[in-house]
């Protein structure tokens, strides 16, 4: 009896291995639907750019987009998520401090298909490309100031040092932010040492205080002060100047 129950519970095992194994997509099949410039799928990669990637000749779709088994991924939400876990044993702590659904991933940084060594130029963590990463979602410490902050905001400059072989300037983010700027971590990920004189623990400057001002009532309340003053006294002149060639017009 129950030799006879193993039995069932082995061919059951069985048969849902074999109904898996005919579900399965192939990588070809995948890129039949989701290749650029296919129409069986509004997701669509370029497969030229990802098989020249670092993941393109070592790993396959499924590899990566494990919950993809069947139709069922095309009604099932997040069944394409991508665990970088798996592979990588660096911990996402990049915005730890923020809200949950806030916070950066992996792809946010590095993009989903077109990963390259940060020594390529066609790298998105390239030094080179650092400035344009990090300013998607950092504008104004990358230079972008905003209605109100632009007058009184103060950004880092390159300035003249002796050791040629460092990037002074607002483009190398990690220059200064070392591993908190890109995995969450404490620890220098590379040799500059601008932090050393210029960032303090609490984030503020040594030196001159808030690297990158904003105008925000709760963490640089006088800045935003500052900035709202500049913008009285910008619309005071606009309307005063206005209202005195109006005045001077209809005298004439």
């Amino acid at each position: 009896m129950m030799m006879g129950k193993v039995v069932q519970f082995s061919l059951m095992v069985l048969s849902l291995t074999a109904a898996q194994a005919v579900f399965a997509y192939s990588p070809q099949e995948c890129i039949n639907c989701h290749k650029r410039g296919a129409d069986a799928s509004t997701l669509q990669i370029s497969i030229d750019e990802f098989t020249a990637s670092i993941h393109g000749e070592e790993i396959t779709c499924q590899e990566c987009h494990t919950l993809v088994e069947n139709e069922d991924h095309l009604t099932t939400p997040g069944s394409g998520v991508v665990d970088c876990r798996s592979c990588h044993e660096q911990q996402n702590r990049h915005g730890w401090e923020s809200d949950k659904g806030m916070r950066p991933q992996c792809y946010s940084c590095h993009t989903r298909h077109t990963i390259f060594a940060k020594d390529d130029p066609r790298s998105s963590v390239n030094a080179q490309r650092l400035n344009e990463t990090c300013q998607s979602c950092h504008p104004r410490e990358c230079g972008q100031t905003d209605y109100l902050s632009w007058l009184p905001s103060l950004q880092i400059a390159s300035h003249s040092k002796q050791d040629f072989s460092r990037l002074y300037e607002r483009s190398n983010c990690p220059g200064c932010h070392q591993g908190k700027a890109v995995h969450g971590e404490q620890a220098p990920i590379n040799d500059q040492t601008c932090f050393t004189c210029h960032v303090a623990p609490d984030g503020r400057s040594k030196l001159l205080g808030y690297i990158h001002t904003k105008a925000d009532a709760r963490r640089q309340p006088g800045v935003m002060a500052a900035a709202s003053i500049y913008q009285v006294i910008m619309v005071v002149l606009i309307f005063g100047g206005a209202a005195f060639f109006i005045r001077k017009l209809s005298k004439g």
